[in-house]
């Protein structure tokens, strides 16, 4: 009997752990967020794309900690963040909050997952950005079981909500095309 109960025991202990290691569901994984409708911004001034999409970012992550992120805008972050002559700035500090920029993803090996990986993160999410075009958006999710990045685009006519990237007016025909042709990205400490 005292056999048996160890044995019960151990199976029990067995199954817990398992419990936790294997995620719930059939389910695929997301990676991200899926921020609210408030979040997100649209570009007034031209050449500002970097600028509104460091904003949605910070927006969302401030929203995601339950601090006021209406309070958070365009304006706000370019008095730390923004310079006439180089744009957004490499790296920038507002208040205990610190941004920096990776510029060295043009020579990552596998982009996809890196970015997926970087959303594991932050899921508040990144600024990716294509000096081809140039132009920048907010990446802020990846759905695994529609192998689909979702982001949100700066520009009026595809900004102010979440779309799929292959969507954005990132250069490229394709999601693959359009991962590839990111440059550098920005992300919170």
């Amino acid at each position: 009997m005292r056999c048996f109960k160890r044995a019960l025991a151990l199976c029990f202990i067995c199954a817990l752990i398992l419990a936790l290691l294997v995620p719930a569901g059939a389910e695929g994984l997301y990676f991200g967020s899926h921020p609210g409708d408030d979040v997100y911004l649209t570009q007034t001034v031209p050449h500002t794309c970097t600028l509104i999409a460091a904003t949605m970012m910070l927006r969302n992550y401030s929203c995601q900690r339950g601090s006021p992120y209406e309070q958070v805008t365009d304006t706000g972050v370019g008095r730390y963040a923004w310079t006439k002559q180089w744009g957004l700035s490499q790296e920038f500090q507002i208040g205990q909050v610190q941004v920096t920029c990776n510029a060295d993803i043009r020579n990552c090996i596998d982009k996809k997952a890196y970015l997926i990986n970087v959303l594991q993160y932050h899921p508040e999410g990144v600024v990716i950005y294509d000096t081809g075009a140039p132009h920048a958006i907010w990446l802020f999710g990846y759905d695994q079981d529609s192998d689909t990045f979702y982001c949100a685009d700066t520009i009026n006519r595809n900004g102010g909500h979440a779309i799929p990237l292959v969507e954005s007016i990132i250069r490229g025909e394709t999601q693959q095309d359009k991962v590839n042709t990111i440059d550098k990205i920005w992300y919170i400490l």
